[in-house]
């Protein structure tokens, strides 16, 4: 009862505020021009190639996320917002909602399903909590050899099959699945020198039931702290370490209250932009045509621009004298190892399908 009273507050705010023309919008930190995402990156982009809108029948749509502000994720529902508004000729406008303005993550996709919030953009882990557990999968820690992995399972006709299911049993269709996260590493104030190391470290962990099972796959002792109190917790010596991915540890200091970052890669995370299947029916061709290639295109640029920004956030970390510590590829298949039986199980308890593994191991390999 309480979720759908904030629900409804929130449907209440998305209207109040469109009306208003109060949504926010993207800080002055916008990136300059020459790094804005570039409509000559393929020919699928390119405005010459996208159908006429600007006679269509004028709409306008909210975009919630959860991301700060000065986030590139925040700034880039900004650039879909300005883009699509551009190329359709005026006919759609997009109010966008970053910061968790109408809720949290949870809230927001239930009322993207429900129809009051028209798109959406967060992590693709969602996916696996809303009718489609096969994509949990991709929440175990250390079945990645390398981000290249996770990009052909992306395309992969297994990840369509769940962005499939997500759609039908929710009515929320995927316009892009691109937008690309650093990976995720670790702040410690414990050096590990080998595997061993990592038993009985106390971690700070996002409360899901698969990372908290793979934290414990490999000896370490997870616990469950708010984001907004683990500098403190850092700081105080309540958690010895903490998860989050590389921008994450820098921008939210992290790296000030530990002495080590472990660049243990434990995972790949990607962000969604999703929309309500209702809605994007009620549009033109040309204009679903011009919002789902400006998200794959603004979700190209955004995937680069993180990548550019991590290189200085490493390098002020480390000149703050915090420690990198990298791990070696037979390292990171006996962590592999020790969380395999986490999938092997929910395969045999039902929960995900028989076939999913192999599957699964498909699809990283990019067949």
């Amino acid at each position: 009862m309480k979720r759908k009273t904030t629900a409804m507050i929130c449907l209440l705010m998305v209207l109040f505020l469109g009306l208003t023309g109060c949504s926010q919008k993207a800080p002055s930190t916008t990136p300059t021009p020459s790094s804005s995402p570039s409509t000559s990156s393929s020919p699928s982009s390119s405005p010459q190639n996208t159908l006429d809108a600007s006679k269509d029948p004028k709409v306008t749509l909210s975009f919630g996320g959860t991301a700060a502000p000065s986030d590139p994720a925040s700034i880039g529902l900004q650039k879909v917002a300005d883009l699509v508004h551009e190329r359709s000729g005026g006919s759609i406008t997009i109010n966008v909602f970053p910061a968790s303005q109408l809720g949290d993550a949870m809230t927001q996709m239930e009322m993207l399903i429900g129809g009051s919030l028209d798109m959406f953009m967060e992590g693709s882990t969602y996916m696996s909590d809303f009718g489609v557990p096969d994509n949990g999968i991709v929440s175990v820690f250390f079945q990645f050899n390398s981000e290249q992995e996770f990009l052909n399972l992306l395309e992969s006709d297994l990840y369509k099959s769940w962005e499939d299911k997500f759609q039908e049993v929710n009515g929320v269709r995927t316009l892009a699945h691109n937008w690309m996260r650093p990976p995720v590493d670790w702040a410690s104030n414990r050096e590990i020198k080998s595997l061993d190391d990592f038993k009985g470290l106390k971690i700070r962990s996002i409360p899901s039931e698969i990372p908290m099972e793979s934290l414990k796959a490999i000896g370490a002792s997870p616990t469950s702290v708010a984001y907004n109190e683990v500098y403190l917790s850092l700081q105080q010596g309540v958690v010895e370490a903490a998860i989050a991915t590389l921008d994450a540890i820098h921008n939210m200091k992290f790296y000030e209250v530990s002495k080590y970052i472990l660049m243990v890669d434990s995972g790949y995370v990607n962000f969604h932009a999703w929309m309500n299947e209702a809605k994007f029916k009620s549009l033109t061709p040309a204009q679903q045509q011009i919002l789902t290639e400006v998200c794959v295109e603004v979700g190209e640029w955004y995937s680069q621009e993180v990548k550019k920004m991590l290189e200085g956030y490493v390098k002020t970390m480390t000149d703050s004298g915090v420690k990198l510590i990298n791990f070696t590829s037979e390292d990171r298949a006996k962590l592999a190892e020790m969380t395999m039986p986490i999938i092997e199980k929910k395969i045999a308890d039902g929960v995900w399908s028989k076939d999913l593994l192999e599957k699964f191991e498909e699809a990283k390999k990019g067949k």
